[in-house]
């Protein structure tokens, strides 16, 4: 034992206080419970923070996945109708289409066909509210079914309407510039 140690064990007694101060005691507490309280509300911002950053990755992948093609898909199996391989046929008419150019000032020449392809999209829409709300029915297959052959024929045409200005292009060439169609 050194000698700090024995003084202190010889002086105990007149070492230690009577009292300890009422007030010097809560402001020991109080400085306590603000250091806990401060560790609660940084942990709390962190998982805060966490929080946010999961929702809006989440948000950001759930944004970025394709829809239509997935509820088509989707819709496609629950009815069975997978065997027409439509959306593999409107696929792959989609992406010869989308590879096409025409001279901008031909464009007008598709615009009408184009936007009855947006109205057969629109009314596949329909078709999959109505399942939504009432269940599939017979009649809404065969209405599927009679939309997507529609739907391939419309895709033909307008291949067949692109080969044809760009066949004439071809003999008579126009100083239009090429622009593809956004299908």
């Amino acid at each position: 034992m050194n000698d700090f140690e024995k003084y202190i064990l010889e002086n105990k007694e007149q070492l230690q206080p009577d009292s300890v101060d009422h007030r010097v005691w809560l402001s020991v507490e109080n400085a306590m419970l603000r250091n806990k309280n401060t560790s609660y509300r940084k942990f709390a911002i962190v998982v805060l923070v966490a929080l946010v950053t999961v929702i809006g990755l989440g948000a950001k992948y759930y944004m970025s996945q394709p829809k239509e093609e997935l509820k088509e898909e989707k819709i496609i199996a629950e009815l069975n109708l997978s065997q027409y391989n439509f959306t593999q046929q409107v696929n792959l008419k989609k992406q010869q289409l989308s590879n096409a150019t025409l001279p901008q000032d031909k464009l007008d020449d598709v615009q009408i066909l184009l936007q009855q392809l947006e109205f057969m999209d629109e009314q596949f829409q329909d078709y999959r509210l109505f399942i939504e709300e009432n269940g599939y029915q017979e009649f809404i297959g065969e209405q599927i079914i009679i939309f997507y052959e529609s739907k391939i024929k419309l895709l033909d045409k307008i291949q067949k309407e692109v080969e044809k200005i760009n066949y004439y292009e071809n003999k008579k060439p126009s100083n239009s510039k090429k622009v593809s169609i956004s299908i």
